[in-house]
Protein backbone atom coordinates (compact mmCIF):
# COMPACT_ATOMS: atom_id res chain seq x y z
CA UNK A 1 0.00 0.00 0.00
CA UNK A 2 1.20 3.22 -0.98
CA UNK A 3 1.47 5.37 2.33
CA UNK A 4 2.98 8.38 0.86
CA UNK A 5 0.07 10.98 0.89
CA UNK A 6 -0.44 9.68 4.46
CA UNK A 7 0.35 12.27 7.49
CA UNK A 8 -0.30 11.05 11.34
CA UNK A 9 -0.12 12.95 14.44
CA UNK A 10 1.54 11.12 17.54
CA UNK A 11 0.72 12.17 20.93
CA UNK A 12 2.62 10.46 23.04
CA UNK A 13 3.74 11.79 26.53
CA UNK A 14 6.50 9.19 27.52
CA UNK A 15 9.89 9.76 25.71
CA UNK A 16 10.59 6.07 25.63
CA UNK A 17 7.22 4.77 23.91
CA UNK A 18 7.44 8.03 21.82
CA UNK A 19 11.17 6.92 20.61
CA UNK A 20 9.50 3.25 19.85
CA UNK A 21 6.63 4.37 18.04
CA UNK A 22 8.01 6.90 15.87
CA UNK A 23 10.57 3.95 15.13
CA UNK A 24 7.33 1.88 13.81
CA UNK A 25 6.26 4.63 12.29
CA UNK A 26 9.46 5.26 10.07
CA UNK A 27 8.64 1.76 8.34
CA UNK A 28 5.70 3.10 6.52
CA UNK A 29 7.26 5.77 5.05
CA UNK A 30 4.38 8.86 5.68
CA UNK A 31 4.63 11.75 4.08
CA UNK A 32 5.07 13.56 7.22
CA UNK A 33 4.67 12.34 10.87
CA UNK A 34 3.87 15.36 13.56
CA UNK A 35 4.64 14.78 16.98
CA UNK A 36 3.43 16.23 20.47
CA UNK A 37 3.48 15.73 24.42
CA UNK A 38 0.31 17.15 25.10
CA UNK A 39 -3.15 17.87 24.60
CA UNK A 40 -3.05 21.49 23.84
CA UNK A 41 -0.10 20.57 21.68
CA UNK A 42 -2.27 18.35 20.00
CA UNK A 43 -5.39 20.61 19.19
CA UNK A 44 -2.72 23.19 17.96
CA UNK A 45 -1.13 20.84 15.69
CA UNK A 46 -3.93 19.48 14.34
CA UNK A 47 -5.24 22.71 13.50
CA UNK A 48 -2.50 23.56 11.68
CA UNK A 49 -1.78 20.79 9.61
CA UNK A 50 -5.05 18.28 9.59
CA UNK A 51 -2.94 15.14 9.77
CA UNK A 52 -5.03 12.03 8.46
CA UNK A 53 -4.27 9.47 11.20
CA UNK A 54 -4.15 10.50 15.21
CA UNK A 55 -2.25 7.79 17.56
CA UNK A 56 -2.81 9.57 20.89
CA UNK A 57 -1.97 8.04 24.35
CA UNK A 58 -4.73 7.91 27.28
CA UNK A 59 -2.03 9.40 29.54
CA UNK A 60 -1.55 12.53 28.68
CA UNK A 61 -0.87 15.37 31.40
CA UNK A 62 -3.83 17.88 32.48
CA UNK A 63 -6.70 16.75 29.61
CA UNK A 64 -6.57 12.84 29.17
CA UNK A 65 -6.35 11.49 25.58
CA UNK A 66 -10.21 10.66 25.79
CA UNK A 67 -11.32 14.19 25.91
CA UNK A 68 -8.99 15.44 23.26
CA UNK A 69 -9.86 12.75 20.97
CA UNK A 70 -13.59 13.93 21.74
CA UNK A 71 -12.50 17.86 20.30
CA UNK A 72 -10.87 15.88 17.67
CA UNK A 73 -14.17 14.28 16.55
CA UNK A 74 -16.07 17.52 16.97
CA UNK A 75 -13.48 19.00 14.39
CA UNK A 76 -13.80 16.08 12.03
CA UNK A 77 -16.26 13.10 13.12
CA UNK A 78 -14.29 11.05 9.94
CA UNK A 79 -11.06 11.60 11.68
CA UNK A 80 -9.58 8.02 12.79
CA UNK A 81 -8.19 8.19 16.18
CA UNK A 82 -6.10 5.21 17.43
CA UNK A 83 -6.07 5.03 21.30
CA UNK A 84 -2.57 4.17 22.80
CA UNK A 85 -3.28 2.89 26.02
CA UNK A 86 -1.40 0.70 28.71
CA UNK A 87 -4.94 -0.40 30.56
CA UNK A 88 -7.52 -2.60 29.39
CA UNK A 89 -9.89 -1.00 32.08
CA UNK A 90 -13.48 -1.55 30.71
CA UNK A 91 -14.83 1.85 31.52
CA UNK A 92 -12.33 3.61 29.91
CA UNK A 93 -12.57 1.22 26.58
CA UNK A 94 -16.70 1.56 26.74
CA UNK A 95 -16.05 5.51 27.09
CA UNK A 96 -13.51 5.31 24.06
CA UNK A 97 -16.73 4.05 21.92
CA UNK A 98 -18.93 6.31 22.81
CA UNK A 99 -16.23 8.56 21.86
CA UNK A 100 -15.91 6.95 18.24
CA UNK A 101 -12.38 6.03 18.60
CA UNK A 102 -11.87 4.20 15.88
CA UNK A 103 -8.75 1.61 17.19
CA UNK A 104 -6.17 0.78 20.44
CA UNK A 105 -3.43 -0.26 20.89
CA UNK A 106 -1.40 -1.68 23.54
CA UNK A 107 1.76 -0.76 24.70
CA UNK A 108 4.12 -2.02 24.78
CA UNK A 109 3.23 -1.70 20.40
CA UNK A 110 4.35 -4.40 18.34
CA UNK A 111 4.96 -4.36 14.76
CA UNK A 112 2.56 -6.43 13.42
CA UNK A 113 -0.09 -4.67 15.51
CA UNK A 114 0.19 -1.35 14.97
CA UNK A 115 0.81 -2.56 10.93
CA UNK A 116 -2.51 -4.31 11.15
CA UNK A 117 -4.35 -1.15 12.35
CA UNK A 118 -2.40 1.31 10.77
CA UNK A 119 -3.11 -0.01 7.16
CA UNK A 120 -7.20 -0.85 7.79
CA UNK A 121 -7.26 3.13 8.80
CA UNK A 122 -4.89 4.34 5.69
CA UNK A 123 -7.00 2.08 3.05
CA UNK A 124 -10.40 3.99 4.84
CA UNK A 125 -8.08 7.60 4.57
CA UNK A 126 -7.01 6.39 0.76
CA UNK A 127 -10.65 6.35 -0.27
CA UNK A 128 -12.16 9.24 1.24
CA UNK A 129 -9.38 11.03 -0.17
CA UNK A 130 -10.19 9.42 -3.95
CA UNK A 131 -13.93 9.95 -3.04
CA UNK A 132 -13.63 13.71 -2.51
CA UNK A 133 -11.06 14.50 -5.85
CA UNK A 134 -13.74 12.67 -7.59
CA UNK A 135 -16.40 14.45 -6.30
CA UNK A 136 -14.36 17.56 -7.00
CA UNK A 137 -13.51 16.39 -10.24
CA UNK A 138 -17.14 15.79 -10.97
CA UNK A 139 -17.65 19.33 -9.48
CA UNK A 140 -15.38 20.87 -12.15
CA UNK A 141 -16.60 19.34 -14.79
CA UNK A 142 -20.42 19.80 -14.35
CA UNK A 143 -18.91 23.71 -14.15
CA UNK A 144 -16.99 23.48 -17.19
CA UNK A 145 -20.01 22.07 -18.93
CA UNK A 146 -22.21 24.86 -17.95
CA UNK A 147 -19.79 27.27 -18.90
CA UNK A 148 -19.36 25.92 -22.29
CA UNK A 149 -23.22 24.53 -23.11
CA UNK A 150 -26.83 25.61 -22.30
CA UNK A 151 -27.68 22.32 -20.31
CA UNK A 152 -31.13 21.01 -19.67
CA UNK A 153 -32.53 17.95 -18.50
CA UNK A 154 -36.21 16.24 -19.22
CA UNK A 155 -37.79 13.26 -17.59
CA UNK A 156 -38.83 9.98 -19.91
CA UNK A 157 -42.41 12.41 -20.12
CA UNK A 158 -40.15 15.06 -21.39
CA UNK A 159 -41.01 17.36 -18.81
CA UNK A 160 -38.06 19.62 -17.61
CA UNK A 161 -36.52 18.77 -14.79
CA UNK A 162 -33.19 20.95 -14.89
CA UNK A 163 -31.74 23.67 -16.65
CA UNK A 164 -28.56 26.20 -15.93
CA UNK A 165 -28.21 29.19 -16.29
CA UNK A 166 -26.38 29.37 -19.86
CA UNK A 167 -30.13 28.04 -21.09
CA UNK A 168 -32.12 30.41 -19.21
CA UNK A 169 -29.97 33.14 -20.70
CA UNK A 170 -30.27 32.10 -24.08
CA UNK A 171 -34.18 30.90 -23.87
CA UNK A 172 -35.09 34.43 -21.65
CA UNK A 173 -36.99 31.99 -18.82
CA UNK A 174 -35.80 31.82 -15.56
CA UNK A 175 -35.43 28.19 -13.94
CA UNK A 176 -38.35 28.42 -11.98
CA UNK A 177 -40.49 28.76 -15.49
CA UNK A 178 -38.74 25.90 -17.22
CA UNK A 179 -38.53 23.42 -14.44
CA UNK A 180 -41.96 21.29 -14.36
CA UNK A 181 -43.22 22.38 -17.86
CA UNK A 182 -42.13 20.36 -21.36
CA UNK A 183 -39.86 21.48 -24.21
CA UNK A 184 -42.92 22.34 -26.25
CA UNK A 185 -42.86 25.93 -25.12
CA UNK A 186 -40.01 26.71 -27.07
CA UNK A 187 -41.39 25.30 -30.01
CA UNK A 188 -40.84 27.31 -33.48
CA UNK A 189 -43.91 27.11 -35.86
CA UNK A 190 -41.00 27.32 -39.00
CA UNK A 191 -39.39 23.83 -37.70
CA UNK A 192 -41.12 21.21 -39.20
CA UNK A 193 -43.05 18.83 -36.82
CA UNK A 194 -41.36 15.58 -38.74
CA UNK A 195 -38.29 16.97 -36.52
CA UNK A 196 -39.43 16.53 -33.52
CA UNK A 197 -41.02 12.96 -34.68
CA UNK A 198 -37.34 12.13 -35.69
CA UNK A 199 -35.93 13.53 -32.38
CA UNK A 200 -38.33 11.28 -30.45
CA UNK A 201 -37.71 8.37 -32.91
CA UNK A 202 -33.62 8.74 -31.86
CA UNK A 203 -33.52 9.11 -28.58
CA UNK A 204 -36.28 6.77 -27.23
CA UNK A 205 -34.36 4.30 -29.56
CA UNK A 206 -31.35 5.09 -27.06
CA UNK A 207 -29.27 6.73 -29.30
CA UNK A 208 -27.92 10.38 -29.22
CA UNK A 209 -29.34 13.14 -31.37
CA UNK A 210 -27.75 15.85 -33.30
CA UNK A 211 -28.61 18.70 -35.21
CA UNK A 212 -29.97 22.35 -35.55
CA UNK A 213 -33.25 23.63 -34.32
CA UNK A 214 -35.06 27.25 -34.60
CA UNK A 215 -36.79 27.69 -31.02
CA UNK A 216 -38.66 30.60 -29.56
CA UNK A 217 -37.43 33.01 -26.66
CA UNK A 218 -40.04 33.72 -23.47
CA UNK A 219 -40.52 37.27 -25.87
CA UNK A 220 -41.34 35.39 -29.30
CA UNK A 221 -37.88 36.19 -31.13
CA UNK A 222 -36.13 33.14 -32.55
CA UNK A 223 -33.32 32.24 -32.00
CA UNK A 224 -30.67 28.96 -33.74
CA UNK A 225 -29.88 26.39 -31.43
CA UNK A 226 -26.98 23.39 -32.15
CA UNK A 227 -28.83 20.51 -30.27
CA UNK A 228 -27.25 17.54 -29.00
CA UNK A 229 -29.34 15.13 -26.78
CA UNK A 230 -28.29 12.22 -25.15
CA UNK A 231 -30.68 9.36 -23.61
CA UNK A 232 -29.56 8.38 -19.87
CA UNK A 233 -30.15 4.55 -18.46
CA UNK A 234 -29.98 2.65 -15.95
CA UNK A 235 -28.11 -0.31 -14.76
CA UNK A 236 -31.35 -2.10 -16.55
CA UNK A 237 -30.64 -0.38 -19.98
CA UNK A 238 -34.22 1.47 -18.82
CA UNK A 239 -33.94 5.23 -19.58
CA UNK A 240 -34.45 7.38 -17.20
CA UNK A 241 -34.05 10.57 -18.81
CA UNK A 242 -32.22 13.11 -21.44
CA UNK A 243 -29.94 15.45 -21.29
CA UNK A 244 -29.72 18.14 -24.03
CA UNK A 245 -26.31 20.44 -24.89
CA UNK A 246 -26.88 22.87 -26.75
CA UNK A 247 -25.44 26.02 -28.38
CA UNK A 248 -26.91 29.41 -29.77
CA UNK A 249 -25.87 29.24 -33.31
CA UNK A 250 -27.89 32.06 -34.11
CA UNK A 251 -25.12 34.18 -35.05
CA UNK A 252 -23.84 31.57 -37.38
CA UNK A 253 -27.19 31.50 -39.49
CA UNK A 254 -27.41 34.85 -39.88
CA UNK A 255 -23.62 34.85 -41.31
CA UNK A 256 -24.70 32.12 -43.70
CA UNK A 257 -27.48 34.27 -44.62
CA UNK A 258 -25.29 36.97 -45.36
CA UNK A 259 -22.89 34.89 -46.94
CA UNK A 260 -25.54 34.13 -49.72
CA UNK A 261 -26.29 37.62 -50.56
CA UNK A 262 -22.22 37.69 -51.51
CA UNK A 263 -22.53 35.00 -54.45
CA UNK A 264 -22.35 37.63 -56.85
CA UNK A 265 -18.88 38.71 -55.16
CA UNK A 266 -17.21 35.88 -54.58
CA UNK A 267 -17.81 34.59 -58.46
CA UNK A 268 -16.27 38.10 -59.07
CA UNK A 269 -13.23 36.97 -56.93
CA UNK A 270 -13.08 33.97 -58.54
CA UNK A 271 -12.66 35.68 -62.30
CA UNK A 272 -10.05 38.02 -60.64
CA UNK A 273 -8.22 34.79 -59.05
CA UNK A 274 -8.29 32.94 -62.24
CA UNK A 275 -6.70 36.50 -63.81
CA UNK A 276 -3.50 36.18 -61.44
CA UNK A 277 -3.34 32.47 -62.56
CA UNK A 278 -2.69 33.38 -65.89
CA UNK A 279 -0.36 36.19 -65.09
CA UNK A 280 1.38 33.26 -62.60
CA UNK A 281 1.38 31.13 -66.01
CA UNK A 282 2.88 34.15 -67.62
CA UNK A 283 5.80 34.50 -65.15
CA UNK A 284 6.60 30.58 -65.01
CA UNK A 285 7.19 31.13 -69.14
CA UNK A 286 9.50 33.66 -68.57
CA UNK A 287 11.00 31.89 -65.88
CA UNK A 288 11.49 28.70 -68.16
CA UNK A 289 13.63 31.59 -70.60
CA UNK A 290 15.53 32.58 -67.87
CA UNK A 291 16.26 28.66 -66.87
CA UNK A 292 17.52 28.10 -70.69
CA UNK A 293 19.64 31.20 -70.17
CA UNK A 294 20.90 30.64 -67.24
CA UNK A 295 22.15 26.63 -68.41
CA UNK A 296 24.36 28.38 -70.66
CA UNK A 297 25.78 31.10 -67.93
CA UNK A 298 26.67 28.00 -65.27
CA UNK A 299 28.54 26.21 -68.28
CA UNK A 300 31.12 28.92 -69.25
CA UNK A 301 31.64 30.41 -66.08
CA UNK A 302 31.93 27.35 -64.00
CA UNK A 303 34.94 25.85 -65.58
CA UNK A 304 37.29 29.08 -65.01
CA UNK A 305 35.75 29.88 -61.75
CA UNK A 306 37.24 26.26 -60.13
CA UNK A 307 40.71 26.98 -61.83
CA UNK A 308 40.37 30.49 -60.14
CA UNK A 309 39.41 29.04 -56.75
CA UNK A 310 41.82 26.22 -57.10
CA UNK A 311 44.64 28.69 -57.86
CA UNK A 312 43.59 31.13 -54.81
CA UNK A 313 43.57 28.18 -52.10
CA UNK A 314 47.29 27.38 -53.55
CA UNK A 315 47.85 30.88 -53.17
CA UNK A 316 46.47 31.03 -49.71
CA UNK A 317 48.75 27.71 -48.80
CA UNK A 318 51.69 29.53 -49.94
CA UNK A 319 51.29 33.29 -48.08
CA UNK A 320 50.93 30.82 -44.97
CA UNK A 321 54.11 29.32 -45.36
CA UNK A 322 55.80 33.07 -45.33
CA UNK A 323 57.72 34.10 -42.74
CA UNK A 324 55.53 35.66 -40.04
CA UNK A 325 58.29 38.96 -39.69
CA UNK A 326 56.50 40.07 -43.07
CA UNK A 327 54.16 42.26 -42.25
CA UNK A 328 52.31 42.01 -45.50
CA UNK A 329 51.24 38.71 -44.56
CA UNK A 330 48.56 39.51 -41.89
CA UNK A 331 47.11 42.27 -45.50
CA UNK A 332 47.46 39.16 -47.91
CA UNK A 333 45.49 36.54 -45.97
CA UNK A 334 42.57 38.84 -44.84
CA UNK A 335 42.78 40.15 -48.81
CA UNK A 336 42.46 36.69 -50.15
CA UNK A 337 40.38 35.26 -47.63
CA UNK A 338 37.66 37.88 -49.05
CA UNK A 339 38.59 37.04 -52.34
CA UNK A 340 38.11 33.26 -51.76
CA UNK A 341 34.29 34.74 -50.04
CA UNK A 342 33.22 36.27 -53.46
CA UNK A 343 34.32 33.46 -55.19
CA UNK A 344 32.62 31.22 -53.13
CA UNK A 345 29.74 33.98 -53.64
CA UNK A 346 29.98 33.45 -57.15
CA UNK A 347 29.87 29.35 -56.86
CA UNK A 348 26.91 29.84 -55.06
CA UNK A 349 25.10 32.02 -57.66
CA UNK A 350 26.12 29.63 -60.26
CA UNK A 351 25.08 26.97 -58.64
CA UNK A 352 21.31 28.62 -57.99
CA UNK A 353 21.38 29.17 -61.64
CA UNK A 354 22.22 25.40 -62.21
CA UNK A 355 18.82 24.73 -60.05
CA UNK A 356 17.15 27.10 -62.30
CA UNK A 357 18.12 25.35 -65.31
CA UNK A 358 17.95 21.56 -64.39
CA UNK A 359 15.12 19.92 -65.90
CA UNK A 360 14.30 15.96 -65.45
CA UNK A 361 11.74 14.08 -67.98
CA UNK A 362 12.33 11.29 -65.07
CA UNK A 363 9.41 9.17 -65.25
CA UNK A 364 7.65 8.39 -61.52
CA UNK A 365 7.73 4.88 -60.52
CA UNK A 366 6.26 3.61 -57.47
CA UNK A 367 8.88 3.97 -54.36
CA UNK A 368 9.02 4.44 -50.54
CA UNK A 369 9.71 8.56 -49.97
CA UNK A 370 11.12 7.05 -46.62
CA UNK A 371 14.21 5.71 -48.60
CA UNK A 372 14.67 9.10 -50.96
CA UNK A 373 14.18 11.10 -47.12
CA UNK A 374 17.09 8.46 -45.94
CA UNK A 375 19.51 9.02 -49.42
CA UNK A 376 18.51 12.67 -48.79
CA UNK A 377 19.74 13.07 -45.41
CA UNK A 378 23.10 11.15 -46.78
CA UNK A 379 23.69 13.39 -49.55
CA UNK A 380 23.39 16.68 -46.93
CA UNK A 381 25.39 14.43 -43.81
CA UNK A 382 29.10 16.17 -44.49
CA UNK A 383 26.92 19.33 -44.23
CA UNK A 384 25.14 18.60 -40.83
CA UNK A 385 27.78 16.60 -39.40
CA UNK A 386 29.22 19.86 -39.15
CA UNK A 387 26.01 22.08 -37.67
CA UNK A 388 23.65 19.94 -36.16
CA UNK A 389 22.61 16.59 -34.78
CA UNK A 390 19.20 15.70 -37.63
CA UNK A 391 16.60 13.21 -35.93
CA UNK A 392 14.31 11.61 -38.17
CA UNK A 393 10.89 9.73 -36.49
CA UNK A 394 12.44 10.52 -33.62
CA UNK A 395 15.83 8.63 -33.90
CA UNK A 396 19.40 10.35 -34.34
CA UNK A 397 20.02 9.92 -37.95
CA UNK A 398 23.63 7.67 -38.73
CA UNK A 399 24.95 6.93 -41.98
CA UNK A 400 23.58 3.51 -42.79
CA UNK A 401 20.01 3.28 -41.69
CA UNK A 402 17.97 1.06 -42.94
CA UNK A 403 15.50 2.61 -45.90
CA UNK A 404 13.18 -0.34 -45.98
CA UNK A 405 12.16 0.22 -41.80
CA UNK A 406 8.89 2.62 -42.93
CA UNK A 407 7.01 2.04 -46.04
CA UNK A 408 5.59 5.55 -46.91
CA UNK A 409 5.59 4.59 -50.75
CA UNK A 410 3.63 6.35 -53.41
CA UNK A 411 4.38 7.35 -57.46
CA UNK A 412 7.04 10.06 -57.54
CA UNK A 413 9.87 11.54 -59.53
CA UNK A 414 12.96 9.72 -57.30
CA UNK A 415 15.81 12.20 -58.44
CA UNK A 416 13.63 15.40 -57.90
CA UNK A 417 12.14 14.44 -54.57
CA UNK A 418 15.28 13.93 -53.15
CA UNK A 419 16.09 17.75 -54.71
CA UNK A 420 13.69 18.99 -52.90
CA UNK A 421 14.36 17.15 -49.74
CA UNK A 422 18.82 18.30 -50.02
CA UNK A 423 16.92 22.01 -50.83
CA UNK A 424 14.64 22.07 -47.54
CA UNK A 425 17.63 20.48 -45.28
CA UNK A 426 20.47 22.75 -46.40
CA UNK A 427 18.31 25.84 -45.98
CA UNK A 428 17.40 24.32 -42.25
CA UNK A 429 21.06 23.56 -41.98
CA UNK A 430 21.98 27.57 -42.67
CA UNK A 431 19.45 28.69 -40.43
CA UNK A 432 20.84 27.01 -37.67
CA UNK A 433 24.13 27.82 -38.06
CA UNK A 434 23.05 31.39 -36.81
CA UNK A 435 22.99 29.31 -33.30
CA UNK A 436 26.32 29.90 -31.59
CA UNK A 437 26.37 26.21 -29.35
CA UNK A 438 26.19 23.25 -31.94
CA UNK A 439 24.27 21.44 -28.40
CA UNK A 440 21.06 23.81 -29.01
CA UNK A 441 20.73 23.57 -32.55
CA UNK A 442 18.04 21.51 -32.90
CA UNK A 443 16.88 19.62 -36.20
CA UNK A 444 13.72 17.57 -36.67
CA UNK A 445 11.88 15.36 -39.38
CA UNK A 446 9.29 13.52 -39.14
CA UNK A 447 7.17 11.13 -42.01
CA UNK A 448 3.01 10.60 -41.88
CA UNK A 449 0.46 8.47 -43.69
CA UNK A 450 -2.27 11.50 -43.30
CA UNK A 451 -6.04 10.78 -45.37
CA UNK A 452 -4.81 11.17 -49.15
CA UNK A 453 -1.17 12.41 -48.57
CA UNK A 454 2.47 11.36 -47.14
CA UNK A 455 3.17 14.07 -45.23
CA UNK A 456 7.10 15.24 -44.61
CA UNK A 457 7.69 18.19 -41.84
CA UNK A 458 10.92 19.44 -41.41
CA UNK A 459 11.38 21.57 -38.25
CA UNK A 460 14.33 23.10 -37.19
CA UNK A 461 14.77 26.02 -34.04
CA UNK A 462 16.75 28.41 -36.26
CA UNK A 463 15.03 31.70 -35.56
CA UNK A 464 12.23 31.08 -38.32
CA UNK A 465 11.23 32.88 -41.59
CA UNK A 466 11.43 36.53 -41.96
CA UNK A 467 7.68 37.85 -41.73
CA UNK A 468 8.55 39.96 -44.59
CA UNK A 469 9.20 37.30 -47.16
CA UNK A 470 7.18 34.24 -45.87
CA UNK A 471 4.28 35.13 -48.12
CA UNK A 472 6.58 35.14 -51.41
CA UNK A 473 9.25 32.69 -49.86
CA UNK A 474 8.45 31.08 -53.25
CA UNK A 475 9.39 33.49 -55.52
CA UNK A 476 12.67 33.64 -57.42
CA UNK A 477 15.73 35.80 -56.06
CA UNK A 478 13.58 35.85 -52.31
CA UNK A 479 16.36 34.95 -49.52
CA UNK A 480 17.29 36.34 -46.05
CA UNK A 481 20.75 34.59 -46.48
CA UNK A 482 23.85 36.15 -46.24
CA UNK A 483 26.00 33.95 -47.87
CA UNK A 484 25.29 31.64 -51.07
CA UNK A 485 22.85 31.46 -53.84
CA UNK A 486 20.44 33.52 -55.55
CA UNK A 487 17.21 32.36 -53.03
CA UNK A 488 15.96 30.20 -55.98
CA UNK A 489 16.39 26.73 -54.33
CA UNK A 490 12.90 27.07 -53.20
CA UNK A 491 11.28 27.94 -56.07
CA UNK A 492 12.90 25.22 -57.50
CA UNK A 493 11.32 23.16 -54.79
CA UNK A 494 7.70 24.25 -55.11
CA UNK A 495 7.65 23.85 -58.59
CA UNK A 496 9.00 19.80 -58.56
CA UNK A 497 6.10 19.22 -55.68
CA UNK A 498 3.78 21.32 -57.98
CA UNK A 499 4.38 18.53 -60.86
CA UNK A 500 3.49 15.80 -58.49
CA UNK A 501 0.25 17.11 -57.80
CA UNK A 502 1.13 18.10 -54.02
CA UNK A 503 1.62 21.19 -52.18
CA UNK A 504 4.45 22.74 -49.46
CA UNK A 505 3.07 24.92 -46.88
CA UNK A 506 6.18 27.52 -44.76
CA UNK A 507 5.46 28.71 -41.61
CA UNK A 508 6.98 29.75 -38.66
CA UNK A 509 6.54 27.41 -35.48
CA UNK A 510 8.28 28.14 -32.17
CA UNK A 511 11.39 29.40 -32.27
CA UNK A 512 12.40 28.29 -36.10
CA UNK A 513 11.09 27.29 -39.10
CA UNK A 514 8.23 24.70 -40.28
CA UNK A 515 7.97 23.69 -43.91
CA UNK A 516 5.52 20.98 -44.62
CA UNK A 517 5.46 18.70 -47.74
CA UNK A 518 2.04 16.87 -48.63
CA UNK A 519 2.48 14.39 -51.66
CA UNK A 520 -0.42 12.79 -53.07
CA UNK A 521 -0.87 9.01 -52.00
CA UNK A 522 -0.83 7.32 -55.38
CA UNK A 523 -1.14 3.83 -56.54
CA UNK A 524 -0.87 4.37 -60.65
CA UNK A 525 -0.13 6.87 -62.49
Amino acid sequence: MNLSNITILLVENEPLFSRRTLDLLDKFRFKDIYEVKNSEDALEKYAQYSPDIVLIDYDLPIINGLDVSNKLKELNPELPIILLTASDDKKTIIDAINIGIDGYLFKPIKLKEITSIIEKHAKRVLLQKNFKKKQKLLQEYKAAIDASAAVTKTNKERVITYANNSFCEMSGYSQDELIGQKHIILRHPNTPKKTYSNIWETITDKRTWKGRIQSLKKDGTSFYEYTVIVPITNDNGEIEEYISFKHDITDLYNQEQYLRKRIEKEVQKNLELHKKREEENLLEAKFSTIGRMAAGITHEINTPLTYVKGNLEMMIKDIHHLDDNIKQKEYLLDDTKTILEGVDRIAGIVESMREVASYNNEIPIYHNVYSSLITALTLSNNKAKQISEIRIQNQTFKLGMDKKKLDYSTFMQIQRIEQVFVIIINNALDALLHIENFHDRLFEITISDEQDSIVIRFQDNGGGIDERILEKIFDPFESTKIKGGMGVGLNVAKRIIDVHGGKIIPSNNGDGALFEIYLPKKTEV
